[in-house]
């Protein structure tokens, strides 16, 4: 019966990652994320697209919101499909979950948003239906309609962030392996990512970087080593730094850092701070070192010196009266948020400094922050002050994403068949589509595109 792509949310983006299958009649969706910069039912994938139809499972390839913060919406147009994941996702779906229910509550009271599309307690009720199983162990996705196909699925990390994982998928008509985020490098706690050894006859393969000729060439340890620098000359001259950072990943990543240059005496030892559902998402780092690969096997994250950020307003305060370092969300300053609000704060005085170690989308406060020449102003919130730009504003290459030499030698290596492009700008999708059409001239190249059902 073959395989049919069917994407129902962003393809050309980072947007609502979600990907409906049809593998030999059994029908499986990739992922139920929701859009970072929309709100409400406009930040869902098009899940009535396939409303009439069954989906078998629902196989989520990591916790960020782009990736999952649709999963209960989803669950409820397809009651009856199972819900597979990695084990380190299984536990920290339900806490991302809960505390997306709790932002879209506070949104709708603050009067920034609708209705939430899913409550706390509703992510309670449909947690069981999470399982989580162990990287590269095979296990069935079970059809009950007697002309469909059963499929076997097997999880392989894929090193982005905890829990994050390729989803490789065999029927009767071929093998499909689908990236998620991936991440071929090591970090500082995680490992990089293990593929599959044996060929492919579909990949779908995220994009993120692939307009960026920069960063193949950034080798992490002579950013490590710009970074402490940057930072050590903040703090010397009386100022703190502020680094922007997703709660689930980047966060961790940072902390991890952070505490070992300060431990070997490559930067100053000052206090550090974080905030946020982060500390909670690092107790799970915690809890799953045993079952998942890390660089240093025996690193807490519990154990590091760091501080709570203190309650009250974090514009004022004694955190800011001397040199520290802050570690909080968002990782791209959305408005109102902790790294907004210290940006606010820090950005008119020249011996403050904000290093962002992420992506910025081009649509949020962080870019604007990022992109601002020195000495001019900028306005984060449309309806807020200009504000002077003083502080010294830098970008670091921590990325969590395969670059796209990364995704070439991967698709060398699977030899698929066919190729569907995924996860990244347009400038990003066509740059790997013109790569792979000369060093591949014999593979199907895909640009899927949303409500566009492509039989493979």
């Amino acid at each position: 019966m073959g395989v049919r792509l069917l994407p129902l949310g962003t393809t050309n983006e980072i947007g609502d990652a979600c990907y409906l299958l049809d593998i030999d009649g059994t029908s499986v969706l990739l992922d139920a994320g929701a859009h970072p910069r929309k709100e409400g039912l406009d930040s869902l994938p098009d899940f009535h697209l396939f409303q009439d139809r069954n989906v078998d499972a629902i196989l989520i390839s990591h916790c960020h919101l782009d990736h999952i913060a649709a999963l209960p919406v989803a669950i409820s147009y397809f009651p009856h499909a199972r819900v597979f994941m990695s084990e380190a996702s299984s536990v920290l779906a339900p806490l991302t979950l809960r505390q997306t229910a709790r932002v879209m509550r506070r949104q709708e009271q603050e009067g920034t948003a609708g209705p939430p599309l899913f409550s706390a307690t509703d992510v309670d009720l449909i947690s069981y239906l999470f399982q989580g199983f162990p990287s590269e162990r095979p296990f069935p996705i079970y059809n009950p309609d007697p002309h469909g196909a059963d499929l076997t699925a097997k999880f392989y990390d894929a090193g982005h962030i905890l829990g994050a994982a390729g989803i490789w998928l065999q029927g009767p008509s071929g093998t499909i392996f689908y990236t998620g985020d991936t991440a071929a490098h090591p970090q500082e706690i995680l490992s990089g990512a293990v593929y599959p050894e044996e060929p492919v006859d579909l990949l779908i393969t995220e994009c993120t970087l692939s307009a960026d000729p920069r960063a193949e060439y950034h080798k992490r340890r002579g950013e490590i080593n710009r970074f402490a620098r940057s930072i050590t000359e903040v703090l010397e001259s009386g100022g703190s730094v502020l680094i922007p950072a997703f709660a689930l990943g980047r966060t961790q990543e940072m902390l991890a850092l952070l505490h070992r240059l300060r431990l070997r005496g490559r930067i100053p030892d000052v206090d550090i701070y974080t905030a946020g559902s982060g500390g909670s998402i690092s107790e799970i780092y915690d809890r799953t070192a045993s079952y998942t690969r890390r660089q240093n096997p025996d690193l807490r994250l519990r154990d590091l010196d760091i501080l709570p950020l203190p309650s009250g307003d974090v514009r004022s305060g004694s955190h800011l009266r001397r040199p520290a370092i802050f570690v909080v969300s968002s990782g791209m300053m959305a408005a109102h948020t902790l790294s907004f609000k210290l940006a606010e704060a820090m950005l008119p005085h020249e011996k403050h400094g904000i290093f962002f170690v992420g992506y910025v989308d081009s649509e949020m406060p962080g870019h604007r922050v990022l992109t601002a020449p020195p000495d001019s102003t900028v306005q984060l919130d449309p309806v807020g002050p200009e504000l002077p730009v003083r502080c010294r504003i830098s970008r670091f290459f921590f990325t969590a994403h395969s670059h796209r030499r990364h995704l070439l030698r991967l698709v060398d290596r699977l030899a698929p068949k066919t190729v569907a492009l995924v996860h990244g700008e347009p400038a990003a999708t066509a740059w790997m589509k013109q790569a792979l059409e000369h060093r591949h001239p014999n593979t199907r190249i895909l640009l899927p595109q949303r409500g566009i059902e492509t039989e493979i």
